[in-house]
């Protein structure tokens, strides 16, 4: 019964937006590092947070009752992260909702009455309250992989089977660069996957699953971007007709004296005498070099 007034209180002197705006604040000031030993601020730093709230709800709450605020939330915040892992409970982040048979609720609630109103709604700001008492609460359950993450639609279900699939395939030379794609895609995975195992909140599925696209993304424009720089150098290109080539025919010949090889340039200087001579057969070349 001292529970139900205790909550009571809590409601009638907090409400729900008010509530907000303090978990906000909260959550600003253990960014900037100001939890003395990791479980409360200073006076100095209650002073600035009844400031900053007063500021948004016209409301002043006083230290005393900031501090229990603080604690309450933080006993919550407990409370529903052992009931989230606790055996024959299944908790959906994405809705904030948790499913379990009507037998496992009653023997839990029975233990544990504070974890009643849970049955219809998850506790709210539950990934900033994580952020806030992370450092001297457990939070594994906090870290979920994509897998453990149940599709709440077809359609969401649909799209994590396809991504769990799907490999990167695109229609190009098969570049040392292209052949490396998939293996990077893989690595940024992994990359992605260590990340939320040692980050403070669960990213929602939808989150995860953009983030894993953008990431894919990127490594086929960058992939792609390095084989149209390549295929678009300039190749060496073979002129034809030119007075190299009928240099070489003449030099081929072996027995041209210096005098005729001279007449022989006057003439090739011309694009025209260097086809009719470079489309001659050796015999004729010799011929017509005799004329000159």
């Amino acid at each position: 019964m001292a529970s139900d007034d205790f909550d009571g209180d809590d409601k009638a002197e907090w409400s729900s937006r008010s509530e907000g705006i303090f978990i906000r604040i909260l959550h600003k000031h253990v960014k900037m590092g100001e939890l003395d030993s990791k479980t409360t601020f200073i006076k100095r730093h209650w002073c600035v947070i009844d400031d900053e709230l007063f500021a948004e709800t016209n409301k002043s709450y006083t230290i005393p009752k900031l501090k229990s605020k603080f604690n309450r939330l933080r006993k919550k915040y407990r409370e529903f992260s052992d009931l989230i892992k606790h055996p024959g409970f299944d908790w959906n982040p994405v809705t904030n909702t948790i499913t379990a048979p009507d037998s496992v609720w009653a023997a839990y609630v029975k233990s544990v009455p504070g974890v009643k109103p849970y049955r219809k709604k998850g506790l709210e700001n539950y990934h900033i309250l994580g952020e806030i008492f992370s450092g001297n609460t457990a939070t594994s359950q906090m870290h979920l992989s994509l897998s453990q993450l149940s599709p709440t639609s077809d359609d969401e279900r649909e799209l994590s089977e396809n991504l769990i699939k799907s490999r990167v395939h695109v229609d190009a030379p098969k570049d040392d660069d292209l052949m490396d794609l998939a293996v990077e895609c893989r690595k940024e995975k992994r990359v992605r996957r260590s990340l939320d195992q040692t980050s403070e909140h669960i990213p929602k599925l939808w989150d995860k699953l953009e983030r894993y696209l953008e990431i894919c993304t990127k490594v086929v424009i960058q992939k792609l971007e390095k084989i149209n720089e390549k295929s678009c150098e300039p190749s060496p290109k073979t002129e034809m007709y030119s007075i190299q080539q009928c240099i070489d025919a003449v030099e081929a010949m072996g027995d041209v004296d210096n005098d005729t090889f001279n007449k022989l340039m006057e003439k090739i200087v011309d694009l025209e005498w260097r086809k009719i001579f470079l489309s001659m057969t050796d015999d004729r070349k010799r011929a017509w070099l005799a004329s000159l």
